[in-house]
């Protein structure tokens, strides 16, 4: 089946979030600290509004209404702190978003700025331990003596990897389009992957019903975590249109996107891990450290994964957090999984080289009968006949086993193998159907950030009513 969206992608009426025509549209271009922890004492805008086209200029001089429930990234101005650099600290409004753009560089803040600091290292004073990480897992996690384990064990590894920050900037920036209505209604056109938890969000913010928001996301130029939450640029439009009685575009930056859109926290991740003679683990210890902001607590949870991998008589996985000052982590593409996988994996071929096993072969010896972290059994699992057919398919009785000996030019060539897992969560949906004359038009609030959701669920609606899929509108 074609992606049904796909004609109008490639000739380029797929309507995003910036581009749907709003009659009497202006624009809003953000302001951002330019230090990383301090206070705001004033904000001149007698330049910016002095320059042509220029509306308003927001700021915390005046700070608009909010719900008292606002989140604190989400709180625009209503506070006169700075909690990291390229927060949102004033915002212009102009016809048209040259005019804004301008007009942002001349608004001069001025700040009584106070020491930072933005380091996360394995040593810092202020890693504790967090209640939850996401998505409301367990902290830690304690199976067995770990001690024991590793002090029986007839090998051992006991390495640290680290990652950065990452950010996921998707094709589509992140863009939002605010339009009030006289008896009180909101409509955003957001770039989201997820409209119906951005209604909620929006409307828990500005203190109004759910019911009274309307989130329009028709396409979605990509998200990977990055537009699975309400970002700031969406209730900045919001703000700029209810001050301005006009409605209001924000479309960020590329460079825009680093600083307000969420990022995945840098990791520093020890592990411990031995095996018996025969290779077979008699314990894993894997413990993370990461960071937040001093605005919200984001705890990624990159050692869950270990909790799930290989079968080990004991087995402890921790998670420490530190609040910095700067922007707040976020989803983003395989949260939490991606880092811890990429170190649990390296420490599992670092401790087939030492004990001088097939790092296939010694994964294959740690298979789990049952879920180790829970004791459940598998509805599904597999990894053994993936990666026996993994190394089939790439010929790996023929590779050179030892690390680091081999070059092609300046590049020294190895190989490595790794496997991953993901969690498959379920969350409550509706949807309705209707026929209208020969068709039949389904309505859910599903989002397609490129992935071709809107044409998966076509099929499914047409199975499921008997009527092959040009039968079924999906709005």
């Amino acid at each position: 089946m074609n992606r049904i969206e796909g004609r109008e992608k490639v000739t380029g009426l797929a309507t995003y979030a910036a581009e749907y025509p709003v009659k009497g549209v202006v624009h809003a271009f953000a302001v951002q600290a330019g230090i990383a922890k301090g206070r705001v004492t004033d904000v001149d805008a007698r330049a910016a509004l002095a320059r042509p086209g220029v509306l308003a200029v927001l700021s915390c001089l005046h700070p608009p209404e909010l719900s008292p429930d606002a989140a604190p990234e989400l709180a625009l101005f209503q506070r006169p702190d700075v909690a990291y650099r390229g927060q949102i600290v004033a915002a212009v409004v102009a016809e048209t978003l040259e005019q804004a753009r301008a007009a942002a560089r001349d608004v001069r803040v001025q700040y009584r700025e106070d020491r930072h600091d933005v380091r996360l290292r394995a040593d810092h004073p202020g890693l504790y331990r967090p209640e939850k990480v996401n998505p409301g897992l367990p902290t830690d996690t304690v199976k067995g003596d770990v001690a024991a384990g590793l002090a029986a064990a007839a090998v051992t590894v006991d390495v640290t990897y680290t990652t950065p920050v990452l950010h996921n900037n998707p094709m589509e920036p992140h863009a939002a389009l605010a339009v009030w209505f006289e008896d009180g209604g909101l409509t955003v056109f957001d770039s989201t992957q997820g409209v119906s938890a951005d209604r909620d969000t929006i409307a828990r913010t500005l203190g109004l019903a759910p019911e009274q928001v309307r989130v329009v996301s028709r396409h979605v130029g990509g998200g990977f975590g990055a537009k699975g939450t309400t970002r700031p640029h969406a209730i900045l439009a919001v703000l700029c249109a209810r001050a301005v009685g006009r409605p209001v575009k924000v479309s960020l930056t590329r460079q825009q996107l680093f600083d307000v859109t969420g990022y995945r926290t840098p990791t520093i991740q020890r592990l411990r891990i031995g095996a018996d003679v025969d290779g077979r683990l008699t314990a894993l210890d894997h413990e993370v450290a990461e960071q937040s902001s001093t605005l919200v607590e984001f705890a990624e949870q990159a050692a869950a994964p270990a909790r799930v991998m290989y079968a080990t008589p004991a087995l402890r996985t921790a998670h420490r957090l530190v609040r910095l000052d700067v922007a707040t982590p976020s989803w983003m593409r395989a949260p939490g999984e991606c880092p811890g996988m990429y170190a649990l994996e390296s420490a599992m071929d670092e401790l087939a080289v030492a004990a001088g096993l097939d790092p296939v072969e010694l994964r294959v010896r740690n298979e789990p009968e049952t879920e180790p972290d829970s004791g459940l059994p598998f509805s599904s699992r597999n990894l053994v006949a993936c990666l026996r057919e993994g190394a089939r398919l790439f010929g790996w009785e023929r590779r050179d086993p030892a690390p680091g000996v081999r070059r092609e030019g300046r590049w020294l060539v190895g190989t490595g193998v790794a496997a991953s897992t993901y969690p498959s969560r379920r969350l409550p949906s509706q949807a309705t159907a209707t026929a209208e004359d020969d068709d039949f038009v389904v309505r859910l609030a599903a989002a397609d950030i490129g992935t071709g959701a809107r044409t998966a669920l076509t099929r499914i609606a047409a199975d499921a009513l008997g009527v092959p899929p040009e039968r079924v509108r999906e709005i």
